[in-house]
């Protein structure tokens, strides 16, 4: 008797070691997706609407993850790679289109299954994301679909490398002019429209827009500069 049972906890261990390690296979999915997909930050619609195996499997998988006894840092990387598949999805359902503003609902309205959970992508943002982290970097891990957002990673997140790829991704988006454009000659420095959604973020996490702005770049604004924001271009991000 002894014997069986310490066969069935052998099995039953290993069944739960096998069932821990398929947990993270996802992120390698994710990745071979981003890898294959997405081009400076642009993705072929078109193609995945005819090739829409890989994405389908992706959501499918989003919609079955566990994140239950999960560390903060694996479950942000999970819900920063199911926006941003889920945003590509949403668009790719419904493509072609100019804009993800063209689809009614995109943010607010529209749901999927994430994690067992019926979630809009707003929600996934703020109640999965910002809610509990309390961190903007989030906000230049998130592609929306459109050219003003921070543009899409190549890349997938990683629980055990999250917090180096958000500040790699931060820097990288606060040093390009697109985003972040310094004009010495006025005085003033013309940010992306994020900053103005979300400032008070931004602002309670360094004092100041411009202060989190400078805990980010190498050449740093003077912080008298008058703070301006750019028009959002929500043309779609497609190749």
């Amino acid at each position: 008797m002894k014997y069986v049972l310490s066969i069935t906890f052998a099995f039953l261990s290993i069944s739960s070691f096998c069932q821990d390690n398929d947990t993270t296979d996802i992120f390698d999915d994710f990745n071979s997706f981003m890898l294959n997909e997405v081009v400076f930050g642009l993705v072929d619609y078109k193609t995945l609407q005819k090739e829409p195996n890989e994405l389908n499997d992706l959501v499918n998988q989003i919609a079955n993850y566990n994140t239950s006894n999960l560390s903060i840092d694996h479950r942000t990387a999970f819900y920063i790679n199911a926006y941003n598949i889920l945003v590509i999805k949403q668009i790719t359902d419904n493509y072609p289109v100019n804009s993800p503003m063209d689809i009614q609902g995109f943010f607010k309205v529209n749901t999927f299954t994430v994690a067992g959970e019926i979630l809009t992508l707003d929600a996934i943002e703020f109640t999965k994301l910002i809610g509990p982290t309390k961190d903007p970097r989030i906000h230049f891990a998130l592609g929306c679909g459109a050219r003003s957002c921070p543009f899409l990673y190549d890349n997938a997140f990683y629980p055990d490398k999250l917090q180096e790829q958000l500040n790699f991704r931060t820097e990288l988006i606060i040093d390009r002019p697109n985003y972040v454009h310094v004009d010495k000659k006025s005085k003033k420095v013309v940010l992306n429209k994020i900053f103005d959604w979300y400032g008070d973020q931004f602002s309670s996490n360094a004092g100041s827009l411009i202060k989190y702005v400078n805990k980010y770049r190498f050449y740093k604004v003077p912080e008298d500069y008058a703070v301006e924001f750019q028009e959002y271009d929500w043309t779609l991000n497609d190749r």
